[in-house]
């Protein structure tokens, strides 16, 4: 593992989550516990694009499946690693975004709250126009409704993701 591939295992870990990608849902919930782990101010420098789920990193989907195959040969290259402070700490204060019965509902949220995010941050849509992103989140055949977007941006800015909130 390099050491990109290191923090990545620690910071899906210190979210609470279990180091997952063989299911799709497990590589979703993966790419958007990143997303927002990047959103909240650590710097595992990802870059995201829009894709059918929401934002998608390729090169994070690699280094997921290298950290994968070393894993399931029972060689952990991270153990005795540690993130810095605030990393923890900054981990620490999102777990609870992370903490939703049952992983089809938590990759489901999750979806949710990282296309939320990405669309108010690259300004395709306004921050508190509810609307704006239903319609949005409609024309990219996502069918969230009115309350569940402001249950996210809710969210989003109880934890501190948006960026008036930082």
């Amino acid at each position: 593992m390099d050491r990109r591939q290191m923090a990545l295992k620690l910071v899906v870990e210190g979210l609470g989550l279990e180091f997952k990608i063989t299911f799709f849902q497990d590589r979703l919930i993966l790419q958007k516990a990143v997303y927002l782990s990047q959103a909240a101010g650590l710097g595992l420098g990802y870059h995201f694009q829009w894709y059918l789920r929401g934002p998608y990193s390729p090169a994070l989907t690699r280094d997921a499946y290298s950290v994968g195959v070393q894993l399931a040969a029972d060689d952990d290259e991270s153990e005795g690693w540690v993130l810095d402070d605030h990393s923890v700490n900054r981990l620490g204060d999102i777990r609870s975004l992370f903490q939703n019965g049952g992983r089809p509902r938590l990759a489901d949220k999750l979806e949710l709250l990282a296309s939320v995010h990405f669309l108010i941050d690259h300004k395709q849509v306004p921050e508190g126009d509810v609307r704006a992103i239903q319609e949005t989140l409609t024309r990219y055949e996502k069918n969230f409704g009115d309350d569940e977007i402001r249950q996210a941006l809710g969210e989003l800015k109880k934890n501190a993701l948006l960026v008036r909130s930082r």
